[in-house]
């Protein structure tokens, strides 16, 4: 049905950026019963060209809401699965690392621009995971536990190492944005509002 299997993220796993994603606390998002799982199994999740950005003088809350938001003129894929893979792939190192994998096919305004670069042996392609993360410093190091997914955009280049068409078998770009659990709950009181009038709000 046109669909590819790639490696998108990873857990148990550090980023270009050094810090490390945790599996443990992550591990119940990808349980069937979790309300990401859910919409994967609705056939309602799809991934930008790109992460979105903050524009300039927008305020947190407002940023927020539209990392929640899944811009459909942005749209360049469609996942159909997305499945954890705890035994084919190794860090450098030899130490195992779970594989967040998905069955994806370009799709929306701009899938005919993936669909380019997956024919493309010679050009790569890239995904991360647009997300919010609990942080702690650990040991030398933060240790990143996600706490909601919101979806995997296409990127330029992977903030995880196997997240890339040339490792597949077949916000992580972004600098961090910190925000406070009042600033959380101020931003999705203000996405409620606005999804009063909004059929295809998720």
């Amino acid at each position: 049905n046109g669909y590819y299997d790639m490696v998108i993220g990873g857990l148990d796993i550090l980023n270009s950026a050094g810090e490390y994603y945790e599996y443990q606390g992550a591990k119940e998002l990808f349980q069937q019963s979790s309300s990401f799982m859910r919409r994967v199994k609705r056939g309602a999740l799809r991934g930008e060209v790109g992460h979105p950005r903050r524009e300039m003088g927008q305020s947190i809350e407002s940023y927020m809401n539209r990392i929640l938001d899944i811009d459909e003129k942005n749209v360049c894929v469609h996942f159909s699965d997305i499945y954890l893979d705890f035994e084919n792939f190794k860090n450098p190192n030899g130490t195992k690392i779970i594989a967040i994998r998905a069955k994806l096919r370009p799709s929306g305004a701009k899938g005919d621009f993936l669909q380019q670069q997956l024919d493309n042996p010679k050009e790569n392609v890239c995904f991360s995971i647009r997300s919010f993360t609990e942080n702690t410093y650990r040991g030398g190091r933060t240790n990143k536990v996600i706490k909601t997914i919101v979806t995997f955009d296409y990127v330029n280049e992977p903030g995880i190492h196997i997240a890339e068409k040339y490792k597949s078998p077949s916000l992580e770009s972004l600098t961090d944005v910190v925000v406070s659990q009042p600033q959380m709950e101020k931003a999705l009181d203000q996405r409620k509002v606005l999804q009063l009038g909004q059929e295809s709000a998720v």
